[in-house]
């Protein structure tokens, strides 16, 4: 039978520091590449300090399920945000990654020390069945072409008794993403989660539930905070009030996200 696991919260003194590594790796990033293909992207993730805010407060719900002796997936990492600031904290965690792009971002997987593997098929995964401890999905799940199949792939790679980590999943109900269609500035996701839903389907694919909520009550004005101070006042100020909001009932059901940490069972 499953028993839930008994997470431990991070130091602030800690998390502080896998900010300030992220952080610093993006600019050095930047001034290396300052006309890049991704360099608005790059911006973008240090644009003010609730930009960084919301990667800290996803590590935050997520980090105390990781230790050093695992071995961990980056599904889809990008240029792996998270992995960078999980190595800061965990030295000694084995870290992959993968991506449907090429190697773009080789100085944040350096850091990271992540192995990384190119994805050249819609979902399948490149590993042997329960080869990992962990599988971290970051902003990743709305965007695969083959949602159930990818998740199911998830599911083989994880060893038995496994998490797999879901952040940055986009909320049905947020304020942002509505307002966003409804002034028809809106380039993001195709696919929208309600909480109930996705608890359905990651229960329906052989996954537990260990927490599950909601973050990012707040917008991050992450395209818009350069060369405008009010946006920036408002995106900190937001950031501020993030993690006491997101515990309110009802209120925190128009966050930006949702987020799942899901056990692999073979049996309820």
């Amino acid at each position: 039978m499953h028993k839930p696991s008994n997470p431990k919260q991070l130091e602030r003194s800690r998390i502080e520091s896998a900010k300030s590594a992220y952080s610093e790796l993006c600019r050095t990033w930047l001034l290396r590449n300052p006309d890049g293909t991704y360099s608005d992207y790059i911006k973008s993730a240090i644009g003010n300090d609730a930009t960084l805010d919301r990667h800290i407060r996803s590590l935050e719900l997520y980090a105390p399920y990781i230790s050093g002796q695992m071995r961990l997936l980056d599904w889809g990492c990008r240029h792996a945000p998270d992995s960078c600031m999980l190595r800061t904290l965990y030295p000694q965690l084995e870290i992959h990654g993968c991506d449907v792009a090429g190697d773009d971002f080789q100085e944040f997987h350096d850091y990271a020390n992540l192995a990384y593997r190119a994805l050249d098929h819609e979902y399948l995964l490149p590993y042997q069945d329960q080869y990992f401890d962990v599988v971290l999905s970051s902003g990743v799940l709305e965007h695969v072409a083959f949602e159930q199949k990818s998740i199911e792939q998830i599911w083989r790679v994880l060893k038995s008794d496994g998490i797999f980590i879901v952040t940055f999943l986009p909320n049905r109900s947020s304020i942002t993403e509505n307002m966003s269609r409804v002034t028809r500035n809106y380039h993001g996701h195709n696919r929208l989660y309600r909480l109930e839903e996705a608890k359905s389907t990651f229960l329906r694919s052989g996954f537990v539930i260990e927490a599950c909520g909601y973050h990012q009550v707040f917008p991050t004005f992450a395209k818009g905070v350069e060369g405008s101070k009010l946006l920036n006042v408002a995106a900190n100020l937001g950031a501020r009030m993030n993690r006491t909001v997101e515990r309110i009932p009802y209120v925190n059901r128009i966050s930006s996200n949702l987020y799942f940490v899901l056990r692999r069972v073979s049996h309820m």
